[in-house]
């Protein structure tokens, strides 16, 4: 069970010290063994600990004085009107993800479903300023994933984070949303209505105390926990330079699989997606590609849903749009309302079979293809 109000209050008084962090609490807590007895500690003890200047130790000391105390209770009230909880590694609601890692945090604020904490996620991450492209991307395989049974992990921001999360609940399925700020603060303003849904139908969780700001010292910590509650990281849209890079090397150093949306050479957006893809992510143009990988990971997801036997139709395709690619159009071309394996559309088309899967997304985002288990796709 989430600690009761006395008993979180001295880590509470901890907590909201300026400058703690959650490294710096937890090494506290691994140290003296309790909020207790950190509180209790003098300023010599305190100084003794490597990092904890004098400055520092003044804020902890200052902690456990009556003016600590109403700023906890403060911190509280805060805690209520948001609606959330504090969890520790005593509670039964902390993830075992959490557990494993080289720093887990001591405590962590949550909003809304706890349950979620334990299920099967993807991390869907990728630029706040994605191309149409990315979005409909981010939509169509998170929501996919969602219909498969798999929670959607990501960070609450624009772009691809705000997508992801958005078209899991728009699925029926299930977010998480991992902030890197308090649970009671809105980041950007303009999600204030996704944050409601998740917090609604899914679970928003931090490790950082009420009131805390977002700043860009909390995002890279954030994102190690991204891809701790995640069976793998799928990457939508990322430059050269991303702070997605930090949950793909987070996920890299857990164990997880990567995986990414091959984007167009042309687009700066994509030169990070593209370079994992040279580096080994696994190619995705589909949510089959995602959930073939992952089974045997992690239970309690479906497999993509079967084909049902396709109406008779003509061989001929209809015209291709007028907007398509060259190579759009030729594996358009190729497509019939059967099953077709990518080897053979690829083939047909003269393309590599690199180029067939590229244009195959294209065509699926514009609803003219459908991916079917095995590889293969037909036409809609």
């Amino acid at each position: 069970m989430p600690l009761a109000p006395g008993a979180l209050e001295p880590v509470l008084r901890l907590a909201i010290v300026e400058g703690i962090g959650p490294a710096r609490l937890s090494t506290l807590m691994a140290r003296f063994g309790s909020a207790e007895r950190v509180l209790a500690a003098g300023a010599e003890e305190l100084g003794a600990i490597p990092g904890f200047g004098p400055e520092f130790v003044r804020r902890l000391r200052a902690a456990a004085t009556d003016e600590g105390l109403q700023r906890a209770r403060a911190a509280l009230q805060v805690l209520r009107k948001a609606g959330a909880v504090s969890i520790t590694p005593a509670d039964a609601a902390y993830p075992d993800a959490f557990r494993t890692l080289p720093d887990p945090p001591y405590l962590l604020f949550a909003a809304g479903n706890l349950e979620l904490l334990d299920t099967p996620g993807v991390g869907v991450v990728g630029t706040r300023s994605p191309t149409d492209y990315g979005l409909r991307a981010a939509t169509s395989l998170s929501g996919g994933l969602a219909r498969a049974g798999l929670t959607i992990v990501s960070g609450m921001a624009k772009g691809i984070d705000a997508a992801a999360h958005a078209a899991a609940l728009d699925a029926g399925g299930t977010t998480v949303g991992v902030l890197g700020h308090g649970i009671d603060r809105v980041y950007p303003p303009g999600n204030a209505k996704l944050f409601a849904r998740v917090r609604e139908r899914g679970l928003l969780i931090t490790e950082l105390a009420p009131g805390e700001e977002p700043n860009a010292g909390n995002f890279p910590r954030r994102n190690r926990l991204i891809a701790a509650l995640s069976l793998g990281v799928l990457v939508v849209e990322m430059g050269e330079k991303s702070g997605a890079q930090h949950t793909v090397t987070y996920a890299l150093e857990q164990g997880k699989e990567v995986f990414a949306v091959p984007g167009p050479i042309s687009s700066t957006r994509s030169t990070g997606t593209n370079q994992l893809l040279k580096d080994g992510a696994r190619l995705v143009t589909s949510v089959e590609d995602i959930l073939e990988e992952l089974r045997g990971v992690g239970q309690g997801f479906a497999a993509a849903p079967a084909a049902p036997e396709p109406a008779a139709s003509p061989d001929v395709p209809p015209p291709p749009p007028p907007d398509l690619s060259p190579d759009e159009a030729k594996v358009y071309a190729a497509l019939t309302p059967d099953p077709r394996h990518v080897d053979d559309l690829a083939g047909e088309s003269g393309l590599a079979p690199s180029n067939v899967l590229a244009s195959l997304l294209g065509l699926e985002l514009r609803d003219l293809a459908e991916s079917l288990p095995g590889k293969q796709y037909r036409r809609r």
